[in-house]
């Protein structure tokens, strides 16, 4: 399955040494309240990078022993996993639900390929850069998939993109934008232009990018409470899908897909938990 996915071993596909395990793993058991042994700044805590010198996925998305079936940890047992199809949500505006309060800034681009996990990350230093109901939040990575992984009304955008955050305790927000078939997307054609051989880091000093740029103009979400799509599938994980995609061109979606598809979970029952929707 992997070699389907990445060509080769000698394909320049995304490697990262267990790291399906080791990210979905580690940054899933991040405690949910600061402990008596955790420092006080978590905020400058990051989601490990995983770049290694292998490339051994420890699961896939295809039907098999190490299929979806058969993931590790909660991936079976929990009761709020994601993804997640949308048919309705309450209705609530802004305020008095909060909104997404979004501040990303330009930073030094810095990507990894990631084959454990299928997918092209892109990391992003020390920061602040967002706040939902007066906490912050600093944005760690954003990871792509295609198609893209929470449907509404049961259709899945082409690809997604998930900007991955953490709190000062280490709890995990998670913001996905849709992505449909369009214009070219300079932001894109700036990341695919870095990515790097399969298992490295390429950190590309003098090369900006604003993760703002990668938002739709209308801040508008679905909100409910998830759990990470890849093994372990640890809970819990709070996560908005924004209602508006933003664009990007058939051949850039083309050389996404030369490293990685189908790398969407199965959508996994909703099990009555609520269901929030601006307006």
């Amino acid at each position: 399955m992997y070699f389907n996915r990445c060509a080769s071993a000698s394909w320049p596909a995304f490697s990262v040494l267990c790291f399906s395990t080791f990210l979905y793993g580690q940054a899933a058991q991040l405690p949910e309240r600061p402990s008596a042994h955790q420092h006080p700044h978590a905020m400058n805590m990051n989601l490990p990078s995983g770049v290694t010198d292998k490339c051994e996925p420890k699961f896939t998305y295809d039907e098999g022993p190490r299929g979806p079936n058969h993931w590790e940890g909660v991936c079976t047992n929990g009761h709020i996993q994601a993804p997640i199809n949308i048919t309705q949500a309450q209705q609530i505006s802004i305020p008095p639900l909060p909104p997404l309060q979004f501040g990303y800034q330009p930073t030094d681009l810095d990507m990894v390929n990631d084959c454990n996990n299928y997918q092209i990350k892109v990391r992003f230093p020390v920061n602040k850069w967002l706040k939902y109901n007066r906490k912050p939040y600093r944005l760690s990575e954003i990871r792509f998939h295609e198609p893209g992984e929470t449907a509404v009304k049961g259709q899945r955008s082409p690809m997604s993109l998930q900007l991955v955050h953490l709190s000062p305790e280490a709890n995990i927000l998670i913001v996905e934008v849709p992505i449909v078939a369009g214009k070219e997307n300079p932001v894109i054609k700036t990341l695919w232009e870095h990515i790097p051989q399969g298992g490295k880091e390429n950190t590309a000093a003098g090369v900006k990018i604003n993760a703002m740029d990668l938002l739709p103009a209308d801040h508008g979400f679905y909100r409910f409470p998830g759990s990470l799509t890849a093994p372990i599938c640890n809970e819990p994980v709070q996560w908005f899908l924004m209602k508006n995609p933003i664009e990007m061109s058939e051949a850039q979606m083309a050389q996404y897909k030369k490293y990685y598809h189908n790398t969407a979970r199965p959508l996994q029952p909703l099990n009555e938990r609520p269901l929030v929707e601006s307006k």
